[in-house]
């Protein structure tokens, strides 16, 4: 077994069982201690949990999940009113003249369900799916990326299209997200197209989150950015109340 993986399961353990016992571990995946003790320290620093002696154990106030990558087709079915209505209030902050960007995801590709009026707006988006969806709509004008397609997810990614992207400035940037907590901020499941996400960020005036419920107080793979890059959270009605208090004590517009 890969660390990674040895990690992650050690981590969900730690979730739900509320701690662990390095002999135990060591046991279980025939490692040394020391190795194990890498482990929890790694996870310590990266998650949060308390070390113990011979141990260690999770902090009450922790209380996210670890979560996989789901892929587009089964992504759409999942949460579809919640999803709708976030796509409906980011539509509506939409003006023509815009140059918008939209990165992979089911509920962003909900957008463009309900564009409106539309004359002149520039889209950019790493989504391949977004861009024959909106390709079909009068008034939209699509700019792709070149580079390496992910079947999984339907996103480009790679130096290519990077480098693409940074020719580009945008006004308003539409993130969909598949991990959200306080402390990691936003995660996500593929390394690859971290990067690519994080440039969008870089380069848009505003950016704003839109994640249905199911997404909150988890916690994927890999670290992308901090909750605080936002200028919005476009949300549905049932969202955890810390992220309307964190918005608030962080100047974020809740949408």
């Amino acid at each position: 077994m890969l660390h990674i993986d040895r990690r992650k399961e050690i981590l969900n353990t730690i979730m739900s069982k509320g701690s662990v016992k390095v002999a135990s571990l060591s046991e279980k995946y025939g490692v040394g201690e020391a190795t194990i003790r890498r482990d929890l320290k790694y996870l310590a620093e990266e998650y949060g949990i308390t070390l113990s002696y011979g141990g260690a154990f999770r902090k009450e106030k922790i209380n996210y999940q670890t979560t996989s990558e789901m892929d587009i087709y089964k992504k759409r079915t999942q949460n579809i009113e919640e999803k709708r209505l976030i796509a409906q209030k980011a539509a509506k902050i939409i003006d023509n003249g815009d140059t918008i960007a939209l990165n992979a995801g089911s509920t962003v590709e909900l957008i463009l369900d309900y564009i409106e009026d539309i004359q002149d707006v520039n889209l950019i988006t790493l989504s391949l799916n977004v861009a024959l969806k909106a390709s079909a709509i009068s008034g939209i004008t699509v700019y792709m990326p070149g580079g390496k397609l992910r079947s999984f997810s339907g996103a480009f990614y790679g130096k290519e299209a990077n480098e693409f992207l940074k020719t580009f400035n945008i006004d308003k940037a539409f993130m969909g997200v598949m991990a959200v907590s306080i402390d990691k901020g936003i995660t996500h499941g593929a390394f690859e197209e971290v990067e690519i996400n994080q440039t969008i960020y870089e380069i848009s005036s505003k950016c704003y989150l839109l994640a249905d419920y199911s997404k909150f107080d988890k916690v994927a793979l890999t670290k992308m950015v901090d909750l605080n890059v936002f200028d919005g959270f476009i949300l549905d009605d049932k969202t955890p109340e810390i992220y309307r208090e964190y918005c608030k004590s962080n100047n974020i517009e809740i949408i």
